[in-house]
């Protein structure tokens, strides 16, 4: 706490000094005051300051956005490997891509700029300039926080008065159809049994089992990823034909992620993401002629899916050419989408000793079996951008057609709270209310007399 202490001079004048000390300890002092009520009221805008862990020194806010992002994130010990990639990324200085992602990028933007000449106005204008780039809100609203986290860690330090990214107007998150953010309410989300049956009979073996799976458990794609052999258990065999068969389970321990290029394990994405699976009958019997022909299926700890990638195809030494004799060159995943199932198969080299890359199975294996079903089962139409992760949400679908109750569905798909679910998927919870209509409505029907039931007169 400030304190004012008196002093005279040498020619008999009397001068007042101010008397702190600075949050590392160090003592500092504030002299010159010709009267008691200026250095009292010096000494009551330290202490309001300091309560506030503001900065009274101008020179602590002389540090640069860049130099104080990286000391807020090495400070951030709480982070997960996954989230520390992204924020190293966002602040990261950007030197490929379109010109408007490098130029308006955290670095670019505030990097070299002292904490204390960053303004609300410059944040706003950047914000603004982000969407006008055609941004995604999600994206600029990500990008929005780490900086007000940095600039939050500098007011705590004492190096900001106040925090000038508070009170940024943001862009709004939507749905796909303009509705609440979060919901997924896009028709081409959600594929029916049929549509998924006719997508893993166009996937080649073994990435048709990791396609089944998201569709008929719920998986996301850096689950799938980091099952390992030891996380399926598989009930045995019944004797009896007449019983119900028991489900099996799929333990969801982990998730792969990728840092700088590498493939590492990393915890799921939330506590409530570590969860047991059950499956269904189908996806047990797959299952376990899938680990019959596993290589590694006596260790526990083996990636349940391979790597894989394209082996180069062998020259035909034809070129493909149009009716007017241009040759034809045709994209990656048209090429292979032509070709029958067995053949993409065979044009797999796999590694049961790597961690599956979902980028490359995307690429090279989903996107041509969508391609692929829609060319050899035309009846059972695949919506063509089919994104790999609507399997999820058609397993939301097929749980919600089966009857299961939304706290069940939550648990399954790993949602922290059941109101996530009934949130994401509140369309498929619609009710026309008809049956509980039929019901009130009953109850205000008179009651016919009959049998033993004599009316009472008045």
């Amino acid at each position: 706490m400030a304190h004012v202490q008196k002093r005279i001079t040498s020619t008999g004048q009397t001068r007042y000094v101010v008397k702190y000390r600075t949050p590392d300890g160090k003592q500092r002092s504030k002299g010159g005051f010709t009267t008691k009520k200026d250095a009292e009221a010096y000494a009551n805008e330290v202490d309001y300051t300091q309560r506030r862990g503001s900065t009274w020194d101008h020179r602590a806010g002389a540090m640069t956005f860049g130099v104080a992002a990286g000391e807020w994130l090495a400070s951030r010990h709480d982070l997960k490997p996954r989230t520390r990639a992204e924020y190293e990324n966002l602040l990261r200085p950007k030197t490929r891509g379109p010109i408007a992602t490098r130029e308006l990028s955290i670095a670019a933007t505030f990097a070299g700029y002292p904490l204390n000449a960053i303004t609300r106005q410059q944040i706003s204008e950047w914000v603004q300039r982000m969407v006008a780039a055609g941004k995604k809100p999600s994206t600029v609203r990500h990008a929005y926080f780490v900086v007000r986290m940095v600039l939050a860690q500098a007011v705590v330090d004492g190096r900001l008065t106040d925090n000038p990214a508070d009170y940024v107007k943001l862009p709004s998150e939507h749905s796909t159809n303009g509705g609440a953010p979060g919901v997924v309410d896009d028709p081409d989300q959600f594929l029916t049994a049929e549509q998924v049956q006719a997508l893993t009979a166009a996937t080649p073996w073994p990435y048709n089992v990791y396609v089944h799976v998201a569709a008929w458990a719920g998986l996301r794609a850096a689950e799938l990823a980091g099952l390992q052999v030891g996380d399926v258990d598989l009930p045995a065999r019944s004797l009896n034909p007449n019983a119900r068969p028991k489900p099996g389970t799929l333990r969801v321990e982990r998730t792969v992620i990728t840092i700088d290029g590498q493939l590492l394990y990393d915890t799921p994405k939330t506590r409530g993401s570590r969860r047991r699976v059950p499956l269904t009958p189908a996806t047990v019997d797959l299952l376990r002629d899938y680990l019959a022909r596993h290589p590694r299926r006596d260790e526990p700890t083996a990636p349940l899916f391979p790597a894989g990638t394209l082996a180069a195809q062998k020259p035909t030494g034809k070129k493909a050419t149009d009716a007017t004799g241009k040759r034809i060159v045709p994209k990656a995943e048209d090429a292979l989408a032509a070709l029958p199932v067995d053949e993409a198969e065979a044009r797999l080299s796999l590694d049961w000793h790597a961690l599956l890359r979902h980028q490359t199975f995307y690429k090279s294996v989903y996107r041509p079996a969508v391609l692929r079903a829609n060319r050899f089962t035309p009846r059972v139409a695949l919506p063509p951008a089919l994104k790999f992760h609507a399997l999820r949400h058609t397993y939301a679908s097929l749980c919600v057609a089966a009857g299961i109750p939304p706290l069940e569905i939550a648990r399954f798909m790993g949602h922290a709270k059941v109101t996530t679910t009934l949130s994401v998927y509140a369309h498929l919870f619609a009710d026309d209310h008809s049956d509980a209509m039929a019901a009130l409505g009953a109850m205000g029907q008179p009651v016919a007399a009959g049998g033993n039931v004599v009316p009472i007169r008045a």
